[in-house]
């Protein structure tokens, strides 16, 4: 098992940060490239596929085919058969339907609660403490993407009042909090056994890619990415690689953080994804950001500037019993 107390938290919670600011990009990325005529499919695609290559080139770079090969036989059933095959496409599908059936701003909420779901994940698989700092820092997380969402109304009227919260969509919501603990906690599983996070990811990311080469049509989205170049340039070449760079960054960077922190403290981070998403929408699109929303994207900041405070001194005072414990010696 990782000794997460004797590490570095502070590294653990930047990677995790620079996930959750990685991924609150993918707005802007995906309304250039709808714009210049990409699909849906054609994006789905480009992105696992790129990054098992990627992924591939460093780790067989790094230790040649010694870099995919994993200790026990049974962790390439729970990379592949468990997590690569059933608990990823499971976690894209539920993560469909839960925009499909739910306005945007509840669907967000569900998607970020799934920290709270880690929590109880890590205590009864990994046994780890659910301490009053991961409490006061879900609290804190919930407000701050409450209102940054604007799934509170306050008097006015929320943007999503006209679309109806089915029971349907509930439960589509509570389905994708639960698939994406489970995804981190099978991620979490393989970092806590030593297995490296390019292996995991290039595993994770191959899988994906069979999935979505058998259930779309490759020569489409080859047809259609030749089209989109043709009528826009060369500009939606370069934005669709650094749409996947910034991709890989946010799945390699996620993984990571597990060396240094739980599964959980790293969900949290993910707050900060929908203050991203509002600030580069204000900045590059022009929306309107409300006075609600900066005090969100504030509290939502102060939640990891306290998470990062209270690891810090769990940290210090760590090592300040082991340092009384060598004294004693």
């Amino acid at each position: 098992m990782i000794n997460i107390k004797n590490k570095k938290s502070a590294l653990g919670i930047l990677l995790a940060c620079s996930s959750a600011v990685a991924t609150g990009t993918f707005g802007v990325f995906l309304t250039f490239m709808a714009g210049w005529g990409l699909s849906d499919e054609t994006v789905t695609l480009i992105g696992p596929a790129f990054m098992f290559l990627v992924f591939l080139c460093i780790t067989l770079i790094q230790k040649g085919i010694k870099g995919l090969i994993v200790p026990q036989k049974l962790y390439y059933f729970t990379m592949i058969g468990l997590g690569g095959f059933v608990l990823y496409p499971l976690y894209n599908y539920t993560y469909v339907q839960v925009f499909n059936n739910l306005p945007i701003a509840i669907a967000s909420l569900f998607h970020f609660s799934n920290a709270i779901v880690l929590v109880f994940l890590m205590r009864i698989l990994f046994k780890q403490q659910i301490s009053k700092e991961k409490i006061i820092c879900c609290v804190l997380a919930i407000v701050g993407i409450i209102l940054v969402l604007q799934v509170i109304s306050f008097g006015t009227i929320a943007a999503h009042e006209s679309v109806p919260i089915t029971a349907m969509g509930i439960f589509w919501g509570v389905a994708v909090a639960c698939s994406l603990a489970f995804v981190y906690t099978c991620d979490y599983f393989h970092m806590s056994r030593n297995i490296p996070v390019l292996t995991i990811q290039t595993y994770s990311c191959l899988c994906t890619t069979i999935l979505l080469a058998v259930t779309s049509n490759p020569v489409n989205v080859i047809n259609n990415f030749d089209a989109a170049i043709l009528e826009n340039g060369i500009i939606v070449l370069v934005v669709a690689i650094c749409y996947c760079i910034v991709l890989a960054w946010s799945y390699y960077s996620i993984t990571a953080s597990y060396v240094y922190i739980d599964a959980s403290m790293g969900a949290l981070t993910f707050v900060l994804e929908p203050s991203v998403a509002a600030a580069l929408g204000f900045i590059i699109f022009g929306q309107i950001m409300t006075p609600l929303q900066i005090l969100g994207i504030i509290i939502a900041v102060g939640a990891i500037v306290y998470m990062q405070y209270s690891e810090g001194k769990k940290e210090e005072e760590s090592a300040l019993n082991l340092s009384d414990e060598t004294v004693l010696e």
